[in-house]
């Protein structure tokens, strides 16, 4: 195969000294890659005209809607340990356990919707994991008592 790379190599060399690539059209613009090489050629002129007006696949589109409600969730839990917790109230006491309460009902409502959103993406890279509330309640927790804000 080398003997074969080599040929090839030299016949290009070769060209390319001739100057057979000197007028091709396109020549010192950027590539366009707009277009998707891989994508359906069914579905290439739909997709144009959703990116168009702004929306995605609605796979795309669900995963958006799936982080911005955790990231909102979040929010309201890190509102709740700033409220509860710097007074002087136990991070025991009932209005905060509510709030734990609602947190872990609205993470596994998530993580419904990520079971079946992963069911709806068209390779496994674009898999979403699921949220670990118990994870996410403790980085809250010790994030606002060391300071960090967020």
């Amino acid at each position: 195969m080398s003997r074969l790379e080599s040929m090839a190599e030299k016949m290009l060399r070769e060209a390319i000294e001739a100057g057979e690539f000197d007028n091709l059209p396109g020549k010192g613009q950027p590539v366009d890659l707009r277009e998707n090489p891989f994508e359906d050629p069914d579905l290439r002129v739909v997709h144009k005209l959703l990116r168009d007006a702004g929306f995605a696949p609605a796979w795309i589109e669900e995963r958006k809607d799936i982080d911005a409600t955790f990231e909102a969730t979040r929010q309201t839990l890190i509102r709740a340990w700033k409220i509860y917790r710097p007074g002087g109230v136990s991070p025991n006491d009932a209005a905060w356990e509510r709030n734990v309460a609602e947190f872990r009902e609205k993470a596994a409502e998530l993580n419904s919707r990520i079971k079946l959103y992963n069911l709806k993406v068209p390779a496994a890279v674009f898999q979403r994991r699921l949220f670990d509330a118990d994870k996410v309640i403790e980085a809250v927790t010790q994030a606002q008592d060391s300071g960090d804000g967020s």
